[in-house]
């Protein structure tokens, strides 16, 4: 009975709920981590490339060399460099993490990254490669330069923008080849909700900021490859 008027239940399973909900809430914060992690901006031009070549287009059947070549330039000027500058500037304390949750910070790096979509693109343009890789880098570099301006004033996600960008060039590519891409765009719709949704559950970004971003993102990017692919 004293168990009870003191507000404790006999059966002593007062705190169960508590330790549940915080181990819910550590593993959701394992899993937006990795989702942050490998749906990184940084990624994104590959997962673009994967899109091209999985498309039932004659893009899907280029010579395995060329495919090779393109991966391997997008790799080394758009993903492993990238990654080594953000790694030394970690080391040296220019930067608080790999995530760049700073203005200063983003605005460095996005700064980088635009003069390698800029060398990239222009690589392509220089190489005979299929109108659509040049159109897409070039179309990127445009992204990452509106980002990279509106990040001087205001803070929207690059997650997002990264998949607004990946979901005009699905959009796209249905449009200008006539091609049914259903699971190429579900994957992309899925992914970039489970992304953007992680990113204001961590408290990284707040709904406005991260719909700013798909919308900037999937516009810019739209409207390039439209005018470069008419």
């Amino acid at each position: 009975m004293s168990q009870e008027v003191n507000g404790t239940p006999g059966d002593g399973l007062q705190e169960e709920p508590v330790s549940g909900k915080s181990g819910d809430n550590k593993h959701l914060k394992t899993v937006s981590e990795i989702v942050a992690v490998i749906f990184h901006p940084v990624f994104m031009p590959l997962y673009g490339l994967l899109i091209i070549f999985s498309s039932h287009t004659l893009l899907s059947f280029i010579p395995a060399q060329m495919k090779r070549m393109i991966f391997i330039l997008v790799m080394a000027n758009n993903v492993l460099l990238p990654l080594a500058l953000a790694a030394v500037l970690h080391a040296r304390g220019a930067i608080a993490s790999f995530h760049a949750r700073g203005r200063n910070e983003r605005v460095l790096l996005l700064t980088f990254a635009l003069m390698m979509y800029s060398l990239t693109a222009f690589v392509l343009l220089r190489m005979q490669v299929p109108s659509l890789f040049k159109a897409y880098f070039i179309s990127i570099a445009v992204v990452t330069l509106v980002t990279l301006v509106v990040t001087t004033f205001s803070r929207i996600s690059l997650h997002a923008a990264g998949f607004g960008g990946l979901l005009m060039l699905v959009v796209t590519m249905i449009i200008l080849y006539h091609i049914s891409m259903v699971w190429q765009i579900v994957a992309v719709l899925l992914t970039g909700g489970a992304v953007m949704s992680s990113r204001i559950w961590k408290g990284d970004h707040n709904a406005a900021e991260v719909w700013a971003g798909l919308l900037i993102g999937a516009a810019v990017m739209g409207l390039s490859l439209f005018l470069m692919l008419k």
